[in-house]
């Protein structure tokens, strides 16, 4: 069990890297010896939204600070790092598989579990993307908000929605804690593992009619599924499926590519 959660947690981490690539290479080269200034600046509200020691208290209320006073970015570093990243994981093939890739029944080799099997669902093709989710999308800002509840009487919820485009992982709640973590959620990864720890299992309707609700929140946002990683999910992620077409969910479906795992780990 320790060792599918952490494969799962490479999987999230993977996510993070994904989203790094902000402004397609070819034109950032193109303009690198040009000063990231003005609208073309990378802006600082890109903050870690997570370092819980640039929260202070002033009277009884959380202000989030800023560490990244005086902070001048090295456009040209950016522009390395961008270009070694993509050597290995470009961001919006990689981001999901798409509908063009395969056909129902198709056999494919689990990307961590290579002896094992998966057959490509008619459920599962139905719901792949036509084109990548990320294509052709750009932020100038974003914000990365994870589910360790270290965020919980911050009173950052509007700063995070203030973002162009905002990361939430494995559905965690929000209504609730509405104030701290904002509602706004533009791509939301779902382990499979979150089935059964989140919602029973759906063991029951019960449990599958709050898996529905969370999911009806999302509209139009992008759910990301990691369907291809190890066997053990492969229920859960049939299960999603089939709940978010019987309930004709307009949430848009996402599943990493066979590649990104490999990118990730090198």
């Amino acid at each position: 069990m320790r060792s599918v959660r952490k494969r799962w947690t490479v999987c999230t981490i993977s996510l993070l890297l994904i989203f790094y690539k902000t402004k397609e290479i070819t034109r950032t080269e193109e303009r690198q010896e040009m000063p990231l200034a003005g609208d073309g600046e990378l802006s600082l509200s890109r903050s870690m939204l997570n370092s819980s020691d640039k929260l202070i208290q002033k009277g009884g209320s959380s202000i989030f600070q800023h560490a990244a006073e005086g902070w001048k970015i090295n456009s040209t570093l950016v522009v390395e790092i961008r270009k070694n990243i993509l050597q290995f994981l470009d961001a919006e093939r990689d981001v999901s598989v798409v509908k063009s890739s395969f056909k129902p029944g198709d056999v494919i080799h689990y990307v961590l579990d290579r002896r094992r099997t998966l057959n490509i669902s008619q459920d599962l093709h139905s719901l792949l993307p036509e084109v990548s989710p990320m294509k052709n999308r750009r932020f100038k800002t974003c914000a990365v908000v994870g589910n360790s509840g270290i965020l919980l009487k911050s009173g950052c919820g509007k700063e995070i929605d203030s973002h162009d485009f905002v990361i939430r992982c494995n559905l965690a709640p929000v209504v609730e804690f509405a104030a701290d973590v904002g509602t706004k959620s533009d791509f939301i990864t779902m382990n499979p593992s979150v089935v059964q720890r989140a919602f029973g299992g759906f063991r029951n309707e019960s449990d599958r009619e709050k898996f529905v609700r969370r999911l009806s929140m999302l509209n139009d946002s992008v759910l990301w599924i990691p369907a291809f990683m190890v066997k053990g999910g492969e229920k859960h992620v049939e299960w999603v499926n089939a709940l978010i077409l019987k309930n004709k969910l307009k949430v848009r479906t996402a599943y990493p590519s066979l590649r990104l795992i490999h990118a990730v780990r090198g």
